[in-house]
């Protein structure tokens, strides 16, 4: 009955190490709550469906002197609509501007965009002139005509997409059910389809897999899992007694500290190319040329700072190697999932600086890196198209460092001296 003694020995150091089984069994725990956050959203069935609307439309004024915009009026009325039975918004939308929209497609922060044309009121109007007297217009009055006045509302997204269809789809019953109720208010005028839809594709993503969307995450989840490895390293280094020796050279916290940054974001930049190189191998359909290259091992950098300093953070809480890698795992893993590396999360806003909307994620430097490389990578965008994804990842990541500084320093340079 020896393996029972063996049993008997495992669990008695599992039971001794409490700290490393509860990261061991917290970290479950943590798929769980992400997962059901992604997919199942807390046990709500219907979720609204992200769309950009970029409104064009200038308006018209009536006879009468009041001014009607009916760009806005249906814009609103999609704002409240709800799903059946529901409390349940069928859209949230984020009113832009045409470029922005774009990149909020591609970025697939949005499932497609809506362009209202500049004389969608004006075609209202018109198709209500091809009543008969009827004075629901802002009490004018209508004259007859023939023909059939249209207005023509533009779709776009990444047709490959599995969210684009779905929005799609319920997008075109919500066009129909305000021409509908447009019909109804100016006496019965039945135009057919005077409001139509021209669905296009968002110029490059044509081709697009879910593998583009997925690669650049990877890189991502990939520089997340060094602040694994630096924090084993620096428990290590703690445990041996090597810290303790460097410490009589008079080093301080930051040179230490800062001297394992710099080969390990090189680490991290070269992680960037080689995954690149490996994901083209296998269908990642790039885009851009040498320049993108050497902007997204700029941006594996950045991130492999803030990966670093995430190292320093767990390595100040972890007592040995063992308990680092655990803790490493149980944060760097759901935070891959919260910063969209592999799948797209809800939006959840909370606020604009800059004209950028913020979602709760934006304050994980992580975030602002996985939107970088995919606009370099998948979309092909440039330095132009970046500044503020990088700019809000540098300032990010320079608080995590001089956290992850006063916390090492505090808990472990600090104890080394007595």
């Amino acid at each position: 009955m020896k393996f029972m003694s063996i049993a008997s020995k495992d669990l008695k150091e599992l039971l001794r190490d409490r700290r490393g089984l509860f990261f061991i069994l917290l970290l479950p725990i943590f798929f769980m709550l992400i997962f059901s956050f992604a997919f199942g959203t807390m046990g709500q069935d219907n979720q609204p469906n992200s769309i950009a609307v970029v409104n064009l439309d200038t308006g018209v004024t009536l006879p009468n002197g009041t001014t009607v915009n009916y760009g806005n009026n249906f814009t609103d009325t999609m704002k409240g609509l709800k799903y059946q039975d529901t409390d349940v918004n069928l859209f949230n939308i984020t009113q832009t501007s045409e470029a922005n929209a774009t990149n909020l497609v591609k970025q697939r922060n949005v499932d497609l965009e809506l362009i209202i044309p500049a004389g969608f009121s004006q075609s209202m109007v018109d198709m209500a002139q091809t009543a008969q007297g009827t004075d629901s217009a802002g009490s004018m009055t209508l004259n007859s005509s023939t023909g059939n006045v249209t207005s023509k509302l533009v779709i776009r997204g990444d047709k490959g997409y599995s969210g684009f269809g779905t929005s799609l789809s319920i997008l075109t019953g919500a066009v129909g059910s305000y021409q509908d109720g447009i019909i109804g208010a100016m006496g019965g005028v039945e135009p057919q389809e005077f409001i139509q839809t021209s669905v296009e594709g968002i110029p490059g993503t044509q081709s697009f897999t879910a593998f583009d969307y997925i690669a650049p995450g990877m890189m991502v989840f990939a520089i997340l899992l060094l602040s694994t490895s630096v924090a084993a390293m620096l428990t290590k280094e703690v445990e041996s007694g090597t810290l303790r020796r460097l410490k009589l050279s008079e080093m301080t916290s930051f040179d230490y500290l800062f001297g394992g940054l710099l080969p390990w974001s090189l680490v991290a930049g070269a992680q960037i190319i080689i995954l690149l190189a490996v994901a083209i191998m296998f269908g990642f359909h790039w885009q851009g040329g040498l320049n993108s290259i050497i902007l997204a091992a700029i941006i594996g950098v950045v991130g492999g700072v803030a990966s670093i300093s995430l190292g320093m953070i767990i390595a100040s809480f972890a007592k040995n190697p063992p308990q680092a890698s655990q803790l490493g795992t149980l944060i760097a893993v759901p935070v891959s999932f919260l910063v969209g590396a592999f799948f797209q999360l809800p939006q959840v806003v909370i606020g604009t600086f800059m004209g950028q909307e913020v979602q709760i994620y934006s304050i994980l430097p992580w975030y602002q890196i996985a939107t970088a490389l995919r606009t370099v990578l998948t979309n092909g965008g440039g330095w132009d198209s970046i500044v503020y994804n990088m700019a809000a990842a540098v300032v990010l990541t320079a608080i995590l460092f001089v956290l992850g500084v006063y916390l090492f320093s505090k808990s472990r340079l600090k104890s080394e001296k007595t």
